[in-house]
């Protein structure tokens, strides 16, 4: 009969702590699980939020360096115009162009370049493109630009010209059928001369 009690003694020892401990190491754990959860929202909140930030941020940049070399391309291409039609040795050239609008060429020889202007042009369709030749005298072509005018500020070109062209130097607009053509292939809208 003591042996029982002795045996059933330290059962009901044991027991006892354990019922005890549980609800506390549960609700401790719960706990935990709960702050650990939390912990790992709030870790991708912000991972997400770094990711949307540095993404707008890399599209600041790109979009403010690329309206800065535009500037930079306008002022530029603006600075070198100027310069031709500044130049004590430029010439001029004005012509209508066939099917409509005005071509004028300012050519400066000490500087080996020339600026075109167009005005009222036909907007050209279906990927064609106004080309712009050096015909030296000896007829030979040599593709000195392209554009297609579509845009406001593309009402004008600069172009590089030998320094010395013959007197029956011309420059000649074509429509071509791309901006890379090597020779003309159509009847000149516009013929001008340089020399």
């Amino acid at each position: 009969m003591v042996d029982e009690e002795q045996e059933q003694a330290p059962a009901v020892a044991e027991q006892e702590p354990q019922d005890a401990v549980d609800p506390a190491a549960t609700s401790a754990g719960a706990r935990w699980r709960a702050f650990a959860e939390r912990q790992i929202r709030t870790v991708r909140v912000l991972i997400l939020t770094c990711i949307v930030f540095g993404v707008a941020a890399a599209a600041f940049a790109w979009t403010t360096i690329r309206v800065h070399d535009r500037q930079i391309t306008s002022e530029n291409r603006e600075r070198d115009v100027a310069r031709v039609l500044a130049a004590p040795d430029t010439r001029s050239a004005k012509q209508p162009a066939r099917g409509g609008g005005t071509v004028t060429a300012y050519y400066s020889p000490m500087l080996s370049q020339a600026v075109v202007v167009v005005r009222s042009l036909p907007r050209l369709t279906g990927g064609h493109t106004y080309a712009f030749w050096y015909l030296d005298g000896s007829g030979t072509a040599r593709r000195i630009g392209a554009s297609r005018f579509d845009k406001p500020r593309n009402d004008l070109m600069l172009a590089s010209v030998p320094a010395s062209v013959p007197t029956s130097a011309q420059l000649e607009v074509t429509v071509e059928s791309s901006g890379d053509a090597k020779n003309p292939t159509t009847a000149p809208l516009a013929v001008l001369p340089l020399g």
